[in-house]
């Protein structure tokens, strides 16, 4: 094997998944260097000691610092609220004992045999420690500290992942909790703000350009996660969701997007090539969590831009029409998903829209508020979710955007609200 190239290893280990690249790395100590470059490129952590410890050491070794291409912070703690021994005992018997027995009855065998007494003593230290541990870390700030370390030292990274609220399912299957009965969750208030916010305030301080930010959950509370203008991206890939997680939610996420952080932050993206921004809940108590012009400055373009999703938000046609024709240049891909018009009509956007773009993909879905601009009627379309219930009216709609069916407008009288 020694006369084998490191060039040609190099090529060997660009080919492997990262579970293979470090057994690779077991042979010897110049298969191990070659994979150093490798075994590194994504790195999943949670807010743990273990995990933090981790991240430091990686940073610290100069060939796996230099080919750490993308994070992902899995945002989920243990709950705030420490069980006592007896509490800890009865949520065993009650809730996981319980599912053992469903699980082992779904699959028609034995459940496992009950742990004892002893046995769960130890599994009751472990979660002490490790909520010992939990609480160091937030009181003192060790994950931000931490954090601002490690990112300075990676140089090379351009994709970072705050996947919390089950979004993105990356580091799921395995945690840093095991061992603890109970599992990890969004548990620190406001969801997704501390996570968020340590992850733009390391990478602004090392001025690292991303290529892709992607943001999971977090909630619109009192926090400083969104107050800093000096985010930083240049290049790539935007994908991200504020998501109010039940409609009582919204009026305070309203009130945050009417400050402008997320159109004065976006705005900054000088080669932003796909944005997406969906708030997942709208309702008739509550309205909707933001107007066009809190996301998107007016008059505001990007050279780059190709993929465009916008959902839950309230509008006019002329001013999601102005933002259309000033991207017509390189827009292929719109999605639009349960979008309020509030005194305009639906049936006039949809030709502008086939009129002005050249799409290759759309997708007009969800639940479709506008006005009748000639009458005060109302108009109401439910077009389903594209990825779950199509209808012959969502195909229909779509196809005419994309100039690949009909000619006229499938929108007509029928499916109104008065």
């Amino acid at each position: 094997m020694d006369i084998i190239i490191p060039e040609v290893l190099d090529r060997v280990c660009s080919f492997l998944d990262v579970e293979d690249v470090r057994t690779f790395r077991l042979c010897c100590r110049a298969y191990a260097d070659v994979g150093a470059r490798y075994a590194h490129r994504e790195l999943i952590f949670y807010l743990h000691q273990d995990d933090l410890d981790e991240l430091r050491r990686i940073s610290l070794r100069p060939i796996a610092s230099k080919n750490v291409h993308s994070l992902v912070y899995v945002g989920h703690t243990m709950e705030s609220d420490r069980m006592s021994s007896h509490r800890f005992m009865r949520y065993y018997y009650d809730f996981v004992r319980s599912g053992e027995k469903v699980k082992a009855q779904l699959a028609n065998e034995a459940p496992p045999p009950r742990l004892k007494q002893r046995q769960l003593g130890v599994l009751f230290k472990k979660y002490e420690a490790v909520m010992d541990q939990q609480e160091k870390i937030l009181s003192g700030n060790t994950d931000i500290t931490y954090l601002k370390d490690a990112i300075a030292r990676f140089a090379a990274l351009r994709s970072v992942t705050m996947s919390s609220g089950f979004w993105f399912l990356k580091g799921m299957r395995r945690t840093p909790f095991e061992g603890c009965l109970t599992n990890p969750g969004s548990n620190i208030e406001p969801e997704g703000c501390r996570q968020i916010e340590s992850l733009l305030a390391a990478l602004c301080e090392a001025e690292i350009s991303l290529a892709e930010l992607t943001v999971g959950t977090f909630t619109s509370g009192p926090s400083r996660c969104v107050s800093r203008r000096a985010w930083k991206e240049e290049e790539g890939i935007i994908p991200g969701r504020a998501v109010p997680e039940a409609g009582i939610e919204v009026p305070g996420c309203r009130r945050l997007m009417e400050t402008g952080v997320l159109r004065d932050f976006i705005a900054s993206l000088q080669c932003l090539e796909t944005l997406y921004i969906v708030f997942v809940w709208h309702s008739d108590e509550h309205g909707y969590p933001a107007k066009l012009g809190d996301i998107m400055q007016p008059q505001h373009h990007w050279d780059h831009l190709a993929d465009l999703t916008l959902g839950n938000i309230t509008c006019e046609r002329q001013d999601l029409m102005a933002v259309l024709k000033r991207h017509k240049g390189t827009l292929t891909s719109l999605c639009l998903r349960d979008i309020q018009l509030r005194t305009t009509s639906w049936q006039l956007l949809l030709p502008e829209i086939r009129g002005v773009l050249q799409l290759n993909k759309a997708c007009i879905c969800g639940e479709l508020f506008g006005h009748e601009e000639d009458s005060p009627r109302s108009e109401y379309r439910d077009l389903g979710e594209a990825e779950y219930d199509e209808t012959p009216l969502l195909d229909a709609v779509n196809e005419y955007v994309t100039r690949r069916g009909r000619s006229s407008c499938p929108l007509n009288s029928t499916n109104r609200r008065d």
